[in-house]
């Protein structure tokens, strides 16, 4: 075998090596990394919906109404009284 050829096959062995290690790495990403970032935001997300209701149910015991701002316009929550018979 020639020096060249040696080369050649040398860099081609390197090349597929590098191509297979980027593809191990991006299963991992796919199937590790991503999954638990998913889950961890998602968690946080019930746990922000929670304090939030929490604020809320709060703020109309304290005051009797919330207010929510949407865009330029406010949505006023009340609590609702259910008519007596």
């Amino acid at each position: 075998m020639t020096k060249m050829a040696r080369d050649s096959r040398s860099r081609i062995i390197w090349i597929l090596a590098v191509v297979i290690a980027l593809l191990i790495l991006a299963m991992v990403f796919l199937f590790v990394v991503r999954p638990s970032v998913s889950s961890y935001v998602f968690n946080k997300q019930i746990e922000a919906q929670s304090y939030v209701f929490a604020d809320m149910v709060a703020q109309l015991q304290n005051t009797g109404a919330y207010q929510v701002q949407i865009g330029n316009q406010t949505l006023v929550l009340v609590p609702y009284q259910f008519p007596q018979e």
